[in-house]
C-alpha cells in the first residue's frame, strides 16, 4: 500500500505535469493552468531531477496569479 511508503525528506518530492518534471524555479501560477478545470499532476519521490531537454525548459513569466494544489 502507498500508505506504508515513506520518504526520507519532503525535499525529494517532485511534481510531474504533462510528462515533465517541474523544477524548483517553476511556480504553479507560471504554468497558466486552466481556471476551473481539473489538472492532473503526479507526485513522486526522487532525489535528483533530469536535466531539461535539449530544447531547453520553457521560461515562464511570473504573474500575480495564485493557485492552489490539492494532494489527495
Amino acid at each position: 500500500d502507498w500508505e506504508e511508503e515513506q520518504v526520507s525528506s519532503p525535499n525529494i518530492l517532485r511534481l510531474i505535469y504533462q510528462g515533465r518534471f517541474l523544477h524548483g524555479n517553476v511556480t504553479l501560477g507560471a504554468l497558466k493552468l486552466p481556471f476551473g478545470k481539473t489538472t492532473v499532476m503526479h507526485l513522486v519521490a526522487r532525489e535528483t531531477l533530469p536535466e531539461p531537454n535539449s530544447q531547453g525548459q520553457r521560461n515562464r513569466e511570473k504573474t500575480g496569479e495564485s493557485n492552489c494544489c490539492v494532494i489527495l
